[in-house]
């Protein structure tokens, strides 16, 4: 996850609480037991962080893939354009949960049973909920009540934001190279960095400028985005972090046509994109638990997401000074919105 929103950050911490619940419920396990139980808890903390976090993971996925382009015409060579962009993901308060179906899982039930029931996802509404982890002892069944992690449904209007400068370069025959990046930037708890290179291509500088009313082109995407999520702990001297590293891609079929100073666009995307979060740092737990200090670290939770989205932009430019504004209409919708300078042109 995106990669990197300062409100994720509460809610990833409750379910780090919970993976750590998940953990210490294997205490009292004899050895035996204990090594016995660590594959099934992996796995349910897996599935569960999954499905958790996927509504995060998309709306990072739409952000990173918007605001490649704002206009079909390519340049040529060697002009050149260099602009400072914002993305900015509204992301509504209203919906987010999932089913969780204790008997998908090795060791979870409800207080009242194994039927399914709606949870809430980290863009959910709040949900007290409680689930129970069962385990044998040298004593016999034991179980562990651990609470859910809550929803953000809160009733405050939630945005996504990134940062980057992007350029782009026109080549030779209607092709023009892009790139963004985004050093670490820092948002309360959670650190965020972005890197990206795209490439577009005018379809219409084949022909002849009078043969055709608008400029048409294909673009191809790549960002690589990181978010790193610091959990704070009441040990000053302890360390722990959520990390997640994720690969978008995004293509792209677009129109523009330029009116005096304005120029007026669209275009139809699909985004995919595979995010991996994973655990590090140190954590200090009581000595059988530290069995599980590994186990902790070596934690990978994927998720794998896609969708069209359509835009609509317009751009003003005056000399070499141009503004830009992006509307991209999917899932998450955001805007995109800049000020760059253009040579040549």
């Amino acid at each position: 996850m995106g990669f990197f929103i300062h409100f994720n950050f509460y809610y990833l911490k409750h379910l780090y609480a919970l993976l750590l619940m998940f953990c210490i419920s294997g205490l009292s396990f004899s050895q035996t037991n204990f090594a016995e139980l660590i594959p099934q808890v992996v796995q349910d903390i897996e599935k569960f962080g999954n499905a958790y976090i996927e509504p995060a993971s998309e709306a990072a996925m739409f952000n990173v893939n918007s605001g490649w382009y704002t206009s079909a015409e390519a340049k040529t060579f060697p002009q050149f354009e260099i602009s400072v962009l914002s993305n900015v993901t509204y992301v509504p308060n209203s919906g987010g949960d999932f089913e969780l179906d204790p008997s998908a899982y090795n060791s979870v039930r409800f207080e009242d049973g194994y039927q399914p029931k709606n949870v809430a996802s980290i863009f959910g509404s709040d949900k007290d909920l409680s689930v129970f982890i069962d385990y044998e002892t040298d004593e016999g069944l034991q179980s562990l009540e651990i609470e859910l992690p809550l929803g953000v449904d809160n009733g405050d209007v939630n945005v996504l934001p990134t940062f980057f400068i992007q350029g782009s370069l026109g080549l030779i025959k209607g092709t023009e190279v892009k790139f963004r990046y985004s050093p670490e930037l820092a948002i309360g708890d959670v650190s965020t960095e972005i890197v990206g290179v795209a490439l577009q291509h005018e379809f219409t500088s084949w022909l002849k400028q009078e043969d055709f009313f608008v400029n048409l082109s294909g673009l191809v995407a790549y960002s690589g985005f990181k978010g790193t999520y610091h959990i704070e702990d009441e040990e000053p001297n302890n360390e722990a972090s959520i990390v997640s590293d994720m690969d978008a891609w995004s293509f792209s079929l677009i129109a523009s046509k330029n009116l005096a100073k304005f120029t007026f666009f669209g275009g139809l995307d699909y985004s995919m994109a595979t995010s991996v979060s994973h655990f590090q740092g140190v954590y200090t737990m009581p000595e059988q638990g530290e069995q599980f200090q590994d186990v902790l670290n070596q934690i990978e939770i994927e998720n794998k997401d896609y969708g069209f989205s359509g835009s609509l932009g317009l751009n003003y430019q005056i000399n070499h000074i141009k503004t830009q504004l992006m509307l991209n209409l999917q899932k998450y919708s955001n805007i995109s919105i800049g000020v760059g300078y253009c040579s040549g042109e």
